[in-house]
């Protein structure tokens, strides 16, 4: 239980880390802030996958 809920909290921060980076990149890179939010919805919505899978794994046992 420990090591996902671990995977959670990571996944969950890369997201929001990848949103972020991609914002304070702006003045840098033409296109930073539309590849940040990807990657980082990207990742949210494996996040989601993930646990959903998890869940639904944990109450067929």
């Amino acid at each position: 239980m420990q090591r996902q809920q671990s995977i959670t909290v990571l996944l969950l921060m890369l997201g929001i880390a990848a949103i972020s980076l991609g914002m304070a990149l702006k003045d840098v890179f033409e296109h930073s802030p539309t590849v940040g939010w990807l990657l980082g919805t990207a990742i949210l919505i494996g996040n989601s996958i993930y646990t959903g899978v998890q869940i639904k794994k944990k109450s067929h046992t």
